[in-house]
């Protein structure tokens, strides 16, 4: 229609008239965007498409895969660097915003005409990805080759607030801490022990129009970082893009993060934030909004609203205190959700291989803790769960990048259990590519599709 700012080109092979090829203007990448409520098939398993692709960046010299390589380099890191970076990272962070982003920003208009010009789209995994996805691909790839920790973790997605092209711009931006509307009617009793310093909802209030004047629809934001990073500060300019785009205000909330917590606290901060939020605005429009494992995050609160209308027992059994069946959103968007905490496997497997994001250094990190944090892997995983009653479902992903097949099979998963989902998927990019916006395009598109729906 003309009025979208995409334009949609039905697909002549993918077989069916809920499935479209979109593309925003020509010579721009396009993307899959699929409403059916049939299964959405998959173009073969990880391992057969690794073997059409560009990895190493083309070259075979160096290998994340060899073993006497990375001893070198675990052992320069830990005598050259891992003791003295928390001083480096502070030095860093002592630095204005606005400076790191100038900087940051600068950097990159000088570096990608260069790397345009001399290496092209011979470094990234496909040809058809673009020019500035092919460069990126030459800085962060070598991020596979070091260890990761948990700090260099935090440290890194607190900075994504330099990784834009505008600063925060919202006019009306509320700090929350809250610890006596949330729990306001509920009999103490009820409260576990666990939790009972833990009654404090906290996070960031984005106001397009101040406090007093709420937009109609509210967006509730929760950030990603494989429950071991991630923070409000970090994910504030982005949710104030999307609050622009949208023209909705959003809440960013805060929860506690693993190895100091384990996953039940994590549910209770999202169960306690949605019903401190639904006390403030309609919960019918309030739409969800999580990045990778906050995905996850997003949809059991989803799962518990509808479990408890069904009468099941929640897990944790005390989360009960905190839910009303009442209170469903109007939907929710995934963006690269992490939702299978069981053994690894297909895309989680073989894409760390070239995922700009979750590599192997990332998956050895993150992985143990999920063993020692996690009750069950199988029974808190969201996509072994039922997802009957859902509100409508919106995905964001790649088709190369390491969560795919869970996100697919979520898909899948919820529209057996006849939930509208609507999945967009695009092809050549790493997790959560969507946040590079300030770099590739395929982050704009992807943004800007998310805020249309």
């Amino acid at each position: 229609e003309e009025e979208k700012s995409f334009v949609i080109v039905p697909s002549v092979t993918l077989g069916t008239n809920s499935t479209v090829v979109v593309q925003p203007s020509e010579g721009e990448p396009s993307f899959v965007q699929c409403e059916s409520a049939a299964p959405f098939v998959s173009n073969g398993t990880a391992e057969e498409v690794n073997r059409h692709l560009n990895l190493n960046l083309g070259q075979s010299i160096l290998s994340p895969e060899n073993e006497t390589l990375l001893w070198i380099i675990r052992f320069l890191n830990s005598f050259l660097i891992a003791w003295w970076e928390h001083v480096a990272f502070r030095c860093w962070d002592s630095i204005p915003v606005a400076w790191r982003r100038a900087l940051c920003l600068t950097l990159w208009k000088f570096y990608f005409p260069l790397h345009k010009a001399l290496l092209g789209k011979r470094t990234g995994i496909h040809h058809d990805a673009s020019y500035e996805y092919h460069a990126l691909t030459s800085i962060m790839y070598w991020g596979r080759f070091f260890p990761v920790s948990v700090q260099r973790m935090r440290f890194s997605l607190s900075q994504l607030n330099i990784w834009c092209e505008e600063p925060l711009m919202a006019p009306y931006v509320e700090k929350i801490e809250d610890d006596e509307t949330p729990l306001k009617g509920v009999d103490p009793l009820l409260i576990p022990e666990c939790q009972r310093n833990h009654c404090t909802v906290k996070g960031r209030f984005i106001y397009r129009d101040g406090p007093e004047k709420p937009t109609e629809w509210t967006i509730m934001w929760v950030y990603g970082g494989a429950f071991l990073s991630g923070d409000v500060q970090g994910n504030l300019t982005k949710a104030d893009l999307i609050s622009r785009k949208t023209n909705m205000d959003v809440f960013v909330c805060e929860y506690r993060l693993v190895p100091e917590f384990d996953a039940d606290d994590i549910c209770w901060d999202m169960a306690l934030a949605f019903k401190w939020l639904s006390q403030r605005r309609n919960p019918r429009k309030v739409i969800l909004l999580g990045i990778s494992s906050g995905g996850s995050v997003c949809v059991r609160q989803l799962q518990y609203i509808a479990e408890k209308k069904r009468g099941e027992t929640l897990l944790p059994s005390y989360i009960n205190t905190l839910i009303d069946p009442e209170t469903m959103p109007a939907g929710a968007v995934l963006m690269g959700p992490f939702v299978d905490f069981t053994e690894p496997k297909g895309s989680l497997v073989h894409y760390p291989k070239h995922d700009l994001i979750v590599n192997q250094r990332v998956l050895e990190t993150g992985f143990p803790f999920l063993d020692t944090h996690l009750p069950s892997r199988k029974d808190y995983s969201p996509v072994h769960r039922n997802f009957a009653g859902l509100p409508p479902l919106c995905v964001v992903v790649s088709e190369h990048e390491a969560v795919y097949d869970m996100s697919i099979e979520l898909v899948n998963k919820a529209r057996s259990d006849g939930v509208a989902c609507t999945v967009a998927v695009w092809r050549y990019m790493c997790h959560v590519f969507s946040f590079l916006d300030a770099f590739i395009p395929e982050g704009r598109q992807s943004l800007e599709f998310t805020s249309e729906w």
